[in-house]
């Protein structure tokens, strides 16, 4: 018997009319609750998440007395309740609106949701760009009765979209239609499948797994990852139909196409455990649960896996141990690399309690610093600049070697004769006391954040300068816009330089400079080769930076928006930066970077440079510092 909800002898059509479900589902679809329960033992519970971690993970653990549709239950259940917007950004008020930024599947997707599969990867393409691939006047008008289709879908008019499907599929009586194009095959078996508030009379398993087949087969040598998602969708049609060996295949024919999909691996580790298979079925849970943690408590949450909880314990357990095991030497790599910094509160302390405690930690919260370990690369550190202290004289004693001479006996006296002495020279030590001057611990003046730049030997400041951190240095602010928290600027090449010089004088060391164009423009792509660090659409610029197109036509205060990969704010706008480098050889003007609260998006985007003398100021010229240990 397939299992939808724990406890729950359902058919997979009365599922998706049962009361608690459509309740649950439409709610969160329809009134932005966006909330999922599940079911889970409490011994099982407790060996994967700590409360601390479930609130971490934006879980909530719920009252089962307090809540109806779960009364019936054992008190060795609890329900927790997770946030979908954790798996769907922004997912809104509806069907009608789901975010098209929902790129994947992931483990907090559920079958319920199943109208998203109309909405993934290149589902997603808009007609424009699918009448370019149009070789003939009849996939062109097979290709605008599809976007009619997405159209009547999104307004939830669910027989109209089928219809629509069908003339682009088999033609009408103007076009012979199009039957090789997979998009139209799976999104007619999505509404096929059936979704939570879907059309019912379109409800059917068996085509709508013959469907997705067909959609597989068809974008398979073109769209692979998309090909995958449909044998994903034929496993589960499958497997709601009790086909348990065709839903395996259908699963194991995705994790060939698309194996970044942690989904792929929870659903045939299900059908396995529905199968008996708990040899089989352990292992593939273990490889979705390694792309993403939250499937352990995904799978303890399942009817499937319930059937067998005490083996799911016991191996939840087993892989707890053995990834701590695995995990301690690249903890105390992580360690080792922030060793004589200052970071932020708590975060070594996170890394010391895994390698002290660990060991008896729930499975996801040791998961959560182990799958996080790239992030301890690139942690901000902090460098705090004191002023020069005050002479202080102090009495200190000390020791040394002296030299001293002594009267030794060569040869002994007697009755008659009188003894034979030298002078030897001797060494001791003694104790004396000197005066020492020394400077007290001067007060500080500020402080600034830094992040490593992954394979250099220098940081860079996590924010451009500020007015504050300006002023506490040179004791002015030459800045038009005012504001502590604002970037500095109407600062020349030249005065930059001097506040570094100020910078140096008071650390005792040159630790502080510009950056070269070359470590300006590595450090803010990140890894990437798009035109900005986050991608190719300018549309997104907003997310990222200030710019003529948000700013309001003045600065605003550092990290508002969101950091490129390795923790760098407003690399993308706010002020442009100076940099260490010459535009030419005839050494006149210097090379500035980044974009800046005047500029137009094209000239934000990570590869852009401007030039000026270096002795001119205007009010979106700023930099920020490069730090050397």
């Amino acid at each position: 018997m397939s299992n939808y909800v724990w406890g729950s002898s359902l058919s997979h059509h009365d599922y998706l009319q049962a009361k608690s479900f459509v309740s649950d589902v439409t709610s969160a679809t329809r009134n932005a609750a966006k909330k999922v329960s599940m079911d889970i033992s409490r011994q099982t519970r407790d060996i994967i998440a700590s409360n601390e971690s479930l609130q971490r993970e934006h879980l909530e653990l719920l009252n089962a007395s307090t809540d109806r549709t779960v009364s019936a239950l054992n008190d060795g259940f609890e329900r927790i309740s997770y946030n979908m917007d954790a798996g769907f950004d922004r997912m809104s008020s509806g069907l009608d609106q789901i975010s098209s930024d929902i790129s994947e599947l992931n483990a907090t997707f559920h079958w319920g949701f199943g109208a998203v599969l109309a909405s993934l990867g290149h589902m997603n393409d808009t007609l424009s760009e699918l009448v370019k691939i149009a070789k003939t006047p009849v996939q062109t008008v097979a290709f605008e009765h599809f976007e009619i289709a997405r159209d009547a879908f999104r307004k939830r008019l669910y027989r109209e979209s089928f219809e629509e499907l069908d003339k682009a599929i088999s033609g009408d009586h103007t076009s012979a239609g199009y039957k090789l194009e997979w998009r139209f095959h799976q999104m007619k078996g999505t509404l096929q499948l059936g979704f939570a508030d879907c059309d019912m009379s379109l409800y059917d398993l068996a085509k709508a797994e013959e469907s997705f087949l067909i959609a597989a087969r068809y974008g398979e040598t073109d769209y692979p990852h998309d090909a995958g998602r449909a044998f994903l969708s034929a496993g589960w049609a499958a497997y709601c139909q009790g086909k348990m060996k065709q839903a395996l295949a259908h699963t194991e024919q995705a994790m060939a196409l698309h194996p970044e999909i942690g989904e792929v691996f929870f659903q045939a580790s299900k059908v396995q455990m529905a199968l008996g298979d708990v040899a089989s079925a352990l292992p593939m849970l273990a490889k979705a649960i390694d792309i993403d943690r939250f499937y352990a408590l995904k799978a303890a949450g399942d009817g499937d896996f319930q059937q067998h909880d005490a083996q799911l314990r016991s191996f939840l357990d087993a892989l707890r141990k053995e990834k701590y095991k695995q995990c301690v030497p690249k903890v105390k790599e992580a360690l080792d690399r922030i060793k004589g910094f200052e970071l932020a509160p708590g975060t070594e302390n996170r890394l010391q309690a895994f390698l002290d405690e660990g060991a008896n930690w729930p499975l996801m919260d040791m998961l959560e610093v182990v799958q996080n370990l790239d992030s301890f690369k690139h942690l901000p550190i902090i460098v705090r600049v004191k002023g020069a202290g005050n002479p202080v004289n102090t009495k200190e004693t000390f020791t040394e070697q002296e030299t001293y001479y002594e009267d030794v006996v060569i040869t002994p006296g007697g009755f008659f004769k009188k003894a034979v002495t030298e002078k030897q020279k001797k060494t001791r030590m003694v104790t004396k006391t000197r005066t020492v001057t020394t400077s007290s611990s001067g007060k500080e003046v500020t402080y600034f954040e830094f992040c490593p730049i992954s394979a250099q030997d220098y940081y860079l400041g996590k924010y451009p300068v500020t007015q504050q951190q300006w002023e506490a240095v040179m004791g002015d602010n030459p800045s038009h816009f005012k504001g502590g928290t604002l970037p500095v600027e109407t600062v020349s090449f030249d005065d930059a330089q001097t506040f570094i010089q100020k910078l140096n004088q008071l650390s005792g060391k040159k630790n502080y400079r510009l950056p070269t164009e070359e470590e300006w423009e590595y450090a803010c792509r990140a890894g990437t080769t798009s035109e900005y660090y986050f991608g190719d659409d300018a549309s997104q610029l907003g997310e990222y930076a200030w710019y003529n197109g948000n700013s309001g036509q003045t600065t605003h205060p550092v990290g508002q928006k969101k950091p490129n990969a390795w923790g760098l704010y407003d690399m993308a706008g706010n002020v442009l930066e100076w940099t260490d480098s010459w535009f030419d050889s005839s050494r006149s003007y210097r090379v500035l970077r980044g974009g800046g609260w005047c500029n137009y998006a094209v000239r934000c985007r990570s590869a852009i440079r401007d030039i000026s003398y270096p002795v001119l100021r205007y009010n979106y010229l700023g930099f920020r510092l490069v730090f050397v240990p």
